[in-house]
């Protein structure tokens, strides 16, 4: 048996440093009988250990000598979801194409492409094209933007923090026509492209940073401008929306917090528990972790002036029970009506705000029940072309389309599956470990 938690991130990781310590009061119960399990088993390598002659020399300030265990067999039985999800929604109006990204592992990371008006059906449908294979080089892509205006198809990878652009025309094993590599810590979640101002905009979870770059970035540049730091109230950030008429940007906020300073990155290689030393990327001795900060707030919109720059504080923040923010992902806004929609992953519905909402506020309308099909939804967009609104499902393996205007337990006008009706949930995302608690007779997967 498998037991879950909960809904953890997609992209990136749930726990950032500092909210494992909260994490682990919630879930210490489980977690002790597997933890003394794992003190045993290391308590006979220990063992073992001692009756090698590395021992000795590791003792003396030597590396032990360690044999690689080599598994030449099949597994006994495998758990994994083999169909596509889709993760990000973006879409081609001009063309009449939707895009979207399927960071699952387990069936190939891709970005997929698919008509915006097809007969309803509830078979599989097949893509048009489909990018993928190692020389594109997707990793875990978290987020999708476009520039029909250039041509260009714009992805983030949580896994490798990558920044890609691909022809729009793409297809198959397609590598980038450039990329930002290594500059961007890992575990990105969302991108936008501004295009009144020319601008990409990336939200980074771990380092809780909102970054600028040109669009026409090179590989070795900075960002423009960042916004970082304590008062900025950014807590793993996912979703970003730039309205280029009011000049202001929207993030949306998981609320897993740890202090984190301007300019703050992340040191890469064998010692993972160290972050860098201040200032964008600059080389530096690495520092080693301090003190827990960390902690759970609330989901939040937090909304920023397009030109803030470092640890800015928002406008304003949208936050609080009323608002009904659940795990807030992908972000966009009505282009009639001018409110903001929300794909809100924690309780499987569609929340819309009054573009100028601030506080504790409630959202204006809201698209959830059964009749929606909505299970962990995590990307939104409109298709003014069609009045319509795109949903795309992470856990059902379903994008679903409605009217724009749809809201309350409204049924789709016909959805994009990749899945058959009966395939498991996709519940299982990036697994970081696996452990067996044997008082229950249960497997153990974090995400």
């Amino acid at each position: 048996m498998i037991r879950k938690f909960g809904k953890f991130g997609r992209c990136g990781s749930f726990g950032i440093r500092g909210s494992l310590g909260s994490l682990g009061r919630h879930v210490s119960a489980a977690i002790r009988p597997i933890a003394a399990v794992a003190v045993l088993l290391a308590a006979v390598v220990w063992v073992q250990k001692q009756q090698s002659p590395s021992v000795v020399f590791a003792q003396q300030g030597a590396a032990p000598q360690r044999q690689p265990l080599i598994l030449d067999r099949p597994p006994v039985r495998v758990i994994s979801d083999p169909n596509p999800v889709f993760r990000a929604v973006a879409i081609d109006t001009e063309r009449g194409e939707v895009f979207m990204a399927n960071d699952k592992e387990s069936s190939g990371a891709s970005i997929l492409v698919y008509p915006t008006q097809f007969t309803p059906t509830d078979r599989i449908m097949e893509p048009r094209r489909r990018i993928a294979g190692p020389n594109a080089n997707l990793g875990m892509v978290c987020g999708l933007a476009l520039s029909p205006q250039h041509g260009e198809l714009y992805s983030v990878s949580g896994e490798t923090g990558t920044l890609n652009v691909y022809s729009i025309d793409a297809n198959g094993d397609a590598p980038p026509l450039r990329r930002l590599d290594g500059i961007i810590p890992r575990a990105n979640a969302g991108v936008y492209l501004d295009a009144a101002n020319d601008e990409l905009w990336v939200t980074t979870e771990h380092v809780n940073r909102l970054s600028a770059y040109r669009r026409t970035f090179e590989e070795e540049d900075a960002p423009l401008r960042f916004i970082q730091g304590p008062n900025t109230q950014i807590a793993d950030p996912h979703g970003v929306y730039v309205d280029s008429e009011t000049n202001e940007v929207y993030v949306t906020n998981h609320g897993h917090w740890r202090e984190t300073q301007t300019g703050e990155g992340e040191v890469r290689g064998p010692d993972s528990l160290t972050r860098s030393s201040l200032g964008y990327n600059v080389p530096g001795r690495a520092l080693p972790l301090g003190p827990s900060t960390g902690k759970f707030l609330p989901a939040s919109i937090t909304v920023f002036s397009r030109t803030a720059n470092g640890d800015a504080e928002p406008v304003r923040v949208i936050q609080g029970p009323r608002t009904r923010l659940d795990q807030p992902d992908g972000i966009t806004q009505d282009p009639v009506s001018g409110e903001i929609a929300v794909a809100n992953t924690g309780d499987d519905s569609v929340l819309f705000f009054a573009r100028d909402a601030d506080g504790d506020t409630p959202p204006v309308r809201v698209l959830q029940g059964p009749d929606t099909r909505l299970r962990g939804p995590v990307g939104v967009q409109f298709d003014p072309q069609h009045d319509e609104l795109w949903v795309v499902s992470w856990d059902n393996h379903i994008a679903a389309v409605f009217a724009r205007t749809a809201q309350g337990n409204a049924a789709p006008l016909r959805v994009i599956r990749s899945a058959s009706d009966d395939a498991p949930l996709a519940s299982m995302g990036r697994v970081g470990a696996v452990a067996y608690d044997p008082n229950r007779d249960e497997i153990l997967v974090p995400n």
